[in-house]
């Protein structure tokens, strides 16, 4: 194994496509303040990793969709639970899977991460960076598919004046949302919401942003309803933070794997064709669609795609 390495700014530019030198100072102070360490595997160990990947996908995993409801909803009322016991701890509110493998997906090879939680850690910075760059204009921010609401308590301290929408399918996900209103005093509120069958009667608020995180990628190819929904509604902007299953390479074998294991779990696929012909009907712009080559030990979960309906 390789002596260890740093996550600066430079690699941070080249990860969200900045130019060389661009790098906003209070990334960098982030950055600084928590050192991304991690260890390069060499080509031997490059090679094992391949190999243990592919096994784990040739034992299977579960595949997204409504019959795994129950899952999300325990694992939410889990999280609920304990932001309760914690004393309503913004802490209590990371998931458990953020962070959860040293092994990790980095520039089109594995690495191990040496900062504790590394996933986590560049998560943290990373959004910090999206919010201030995507989202700081909002009048009203709407997260869909917000889980234990750790995205969006983040977004409150960063913006504390802007009023926040939670929206979940799981009734703890809702309350998660409505407590951290009610103990932190954070505009946030939440409110059920259902991918596959959009309330037609929901209306955004004036200067609207819509956030998914690692959240679409529950839906599978069964994401139109969702983007028929936000085109009828209008918001500001639209900003996707998810596993593009189309920026792949089946050339490489790094990115074999994911696309195996993408395919395998049934995540999101299609959307980012699809997008690109809405761009082309002169139905909505395209921002930018990124990938940040960063993920964990299976796939990577943080592209990101922006646009605005036109």
């Amino acid at each position: 194994m390789s002596p260890h390495q740093r996550l600066g700014p430079r690699e941070f530019e080249v990860a969200v496509g900045l130019p060389t030198g661009s790098l906003d100072e209070r990334t960098k102070a982030l950055l600084e303040k928590t050192p991304l360490l991690y260890s390069p595997l060499d080509e031997a160990a490059q090679t094992d990793a391949r190999i243990k990947v592919a096994e784990d996908i040739d034992r299977g995993f579960t595949v997204v969709g409504e019959h795994r409801e129950s899952i999300w909803r325990d694992a939410w009322q889990d999280h609920l639970d304990d932001f309760i016991r914690s004393g309503h701890a913004l802490e209590a509110l990371n998931p458990r899977f953020v962070g959860g493998t040293a092994l990790l997906r980095w520039q089109g090879a594995y690495v191990e991460g040496v900062t504790e939680r590394f996933e986590l850690a560049f998560l943290e910075i990373f959004r910090d960076w999206l919010f201030r760059t995507y989202l700081a204009d909002a009048a009203h921010l709407y997260e869909f598919g917000s889980g234990s609401a750790f995205n969006v308590a983040a977004y409150a301290k960063l913006y504390p004046r802007t009023s926040i929408t939670a929206l979940d399918w799981a009734p703890a996900a809702v309350k998660i949302a409505d407590l951290l209103g009610e103990q932190h005093a954070m505009k946030i509120a939440g409110q059920r919401f259902d991918f596959f069958v959009p309330d037609s009667s929901f209306e955004f608020a004036p200067k609207s942003v819509v956030l998914t995180m690692c959240a679409l990628e529950q839906v599978g190819d069964r994401f139109r309803p969702f983007v028929d929904f936000i085109l009828a509604k209008r918001p500001q902007r639209v900003v996707h933070v998810e596993p593009m299953l189309e920026l792949y390479d089946p050339e490489l074998p790094h990115d074999a794997l994911a696309i195996r294991y993408h395919r395998q779990r049934k995540y999101l696929s299609g959307l980012l064709p699809h997008l690109h012909s809405l761009e082309k009907a002169g139905s909505i712009r395209l921002l930018t669609v990124q990938r940040l080559k960063f993920g964990s030990r299976f796939h990577e979960c943080f592209s990101v795609v922006a646009w605005e309906p036109v």
